[in-house]
């Protein structure tokens, strides 16, 4: 492909994505409310944390990732590098929900293999409640992802270097996490490469368990094709589908040709679910919780953001079929989410690289603070069925 015909479709696929190049100067729009509020609890609930000891660690007054080892779960290392403290009688983590760098176009491919410091998509040195609120994205951070979004079509950006298979492999040393699904991110019309080079990459480390993506419009027999290659070649446990960066309805035509493949290949389906309020509306409205109501087995990704009463009422309505992660989710809401769905059906995942994995293992450790079973489910018990289930 030459470099015109290359940039003409890479525009389409940014127009497609509601990402047309005044995008990225426009201040995005604001952090939309959480939903809560309006699912009752169940009777009883899973999880009621013991609140002296809820008490005890919001006291500690946490406001930056460098002071989480002020919990009694972590320590640092001989370099100062926050880790899961020896000892600390936590189970193995599995975590579901984690994706390498992307590279697409004419930009560098990643080194997996590079080691450096790095550079997450959410700042958590700077001031904040890191575990009991959500502020993220900025507006800067929003408005920073969407210019290094258009720009890498022709430029790998230097912080998606550093999203490499060897840093995150270094992080899960450090927090001793026992296995993480990888999540690739497939696009349409851009020259995307994420799922080759995620399922590439899975090869290098032994606990990277790899999904597999394809973009499902159109749907039909070639995009079946490319999934059996990844179920073969690659022996994927499941697929992600991202309906708001691939601009995909749910319920459509596509996304539901992808479902039925993968229910009749046993292939589970984690799809992103839900929204921060800082895309743009048409972008927004593909991942209403709402529009998964005619889906098939799968996750419902981060508990739907910022939608969670949404994705809660989805979830209770297909019990049988939908698990919830709480990727992304403050300690608040993860106590909300644990009164209100089985705990058997929640799943424990970081968001890795847009957080860091001590983030949100530190968020999920206050929010069962009382728990230990369900603590233990959400952190290891419950992925390791689903997956071995796969």
């Amino acid at each position: 492909m030459d470099r015109r015909t290359f940039m003409r479709r890479a525009g389409a696929g940014a127009a497609a994505l509601g990402l047309p190049g005044a995008a990225a100067h426009a201040a995005p729009p604001p952090l939309a409310p959480f939903s809560k509020g309006r699912v009752e609890p169940l009777d009883p609930p899973d999880c009621v944390p013991g609140e002296t000891a809820a008490r005890d660690l919001e006291d500690l007054g946490i406001r930056r990732l460098s002071e989480l080892h002020r919990l009694p779960w972590f320590d640092k290392d001989e370099a100062g590098a926050l880790r899961l403290r020896e000892g600390a009688g936590v189970a193995p983590v599995i975590d579901v929900h984690a994706h390498l760098g992307w590279s697409m176009g004419f930009g560098r491919r990643l080194d997996m293999t590079r080691r450096s410091d790095v550079q997450y998509f959410y700042d958590f040195k700077r001031e904040q409640d890191v575990l009991y609120e959500q502020d993220h994205p900025t507006e800067d951070e929003a408005a920073s992802i969407t210019q290094e979004g258009l720009r890498s079509v022709l430029r790998t950006p230097e912080r998606n270097l550093t999203h490499s298979a060897a840093n995150l492999s270094a992080e899960m040393d450090r927090m001793r996490f026992q296995r993480i699904v990888l999540l690739p991110v497939e696009l349409a019309g851009m020259a995307g490469r994420h799922a080759s080079e995620t399922l590439e990459a899975a090869a290098l480390d032994q606990r990277f368990v790899p999904f597999g993506a394809v973009h499902p419009a159109p749907w039909g027999a070639r995009k079946a094709d490319t999934l059996q290659g990844q179920v073969d070649g690659h022996a994927i446990q499941g697929i992600k589908l991202h309906p708001v960066f691939q601009y995909v309805a749910p319920e459509g035509r596509d996304a539901m040709g992808l479902f039925e493949w993968c229910e009749a290949n046993d292939v589970l389906v984690l799809s992103h679910a839900g929204y921060t309020g800082r895309e743009p509306t048409a972008m927004r409205a593909m991942g209403e919780p709402e529009r998964f109501a005619e889906a098939l087995r799968l996750v419902l990704a981060h508990t739907g953001i910022r939608r969670v009463d949404e994705t809660l009422a989805v979830a209770r309505q297909f019990e049988d079929q939908v698990w919830v992660d709480i990727s992304g989710q403050p300690a608040s809401n993860m106590t909300y989410i644990f009164k209100r769905y089985s705990t058997e059906k929640i799943l424990f995942g970081s968001d890795w690289p847009f957080f860091p994995l001590a983030v949100m293992l530190a968020r999920t450790l206050v929010a069962t603070e009382g728990c230990p079973e369900v603590r233990d489910n959400v952190l290891h018990h419950n992925a390791r069925r689903l997956l071995d289930r796969a």
